[in-house]
């Protein structure tokens, strides 16, 4: 694995994501930052007719954001190709995970099946690991079902969905949770940690993992 920390255009980051192979596991981690930066490579997505769905466990999902970009869009564009924000909003799928059960429930049991449905090939998920530092949800349960998570991650790599992890630097209290995160980072192509932004570019940790084939 390598590791630098610098400074790079965030387009970068969006041109990894789309290039092909279409099949790999992103991840943006760090300040509140992430979670635009990923609504920006949906709504570029979006822009292209690609459906997309979106798994938010930490209520971030900014429907807004989208729709201005939409209109930003159409400004730009010569009127037979304008699209209008609503003709967005129906390209993106949304689901809501309030515990660490229903997280792993839709990741797991529902989206793989759904996404071959809705022939969506992106997926972007905030906050995955918010309610697993919840101290009510028993640690053994936690873990299996972080390796249930990651074992379904992988599957949908190998049928060419590509995935967008958004997620806060949490500080768990326990020293035992601590351990939730490198073991999903571990399992990511590739892990940017996003500490501050300037101007067009971010200054960021860009980490390559060995998992990327």
């Amino acid at each position: 694995m390598t590791m630098r920390n610098t400074l790079v255009p965030y387009t970068e980051v969006f041109n990894g994501f789309r290039a092909s192979p279409p099949g790999k596991l992103f991840c943006l981690h760090g300040s509140n930052v992430v979670f635009r930066l990923s609504l920006n490579v949906a709504a570029r997505g979006l822009a292209t007719g690609v459906p997309m769905t979106l798994i938010d466990g930490t209520n971030r999902f900014d429907v807004y954001y989208i729709a201005e970009f939409a209109r930003r869009l159409a400004d730009r564009q010569p009127p037979a190709l304008r699209r209008s924000p609503e003709e967005f909003l129906r390209n993106i799928y949304i689901s809501r995970a309030f515990t660490c059960f229903q997280m792993e429930a839709v990741i797991t049991d529902r989206l793989p099946a759904f996404v071959q449905a809705q022939r969506s090939p992106v997926v972007v998920i905030f906050g995955l690991l918010d309610t697993f530092y919840d101290e009510q949800a028993p640690l053994h349960e936690v873990r299996a079902g972080l390796q249930r998570i990651i074992a379904t991650l992988r599957r949908l790599k190998q049928h060419n969905i590509a995935v967008l992890l958004a997620s806060l630097d949490i500080r768990p209290a326990s020293d035992e949770r601590k351990a939730l995160f490198p073991t999903l980072a571990a399992a990511m192509d590739r892990v940017y940690t996003v500490a501050t932004e300037e101007g067009n570019r971010l200054r960021i940790e860009n980490g390559k993992r060995g998992t990327e084939n």
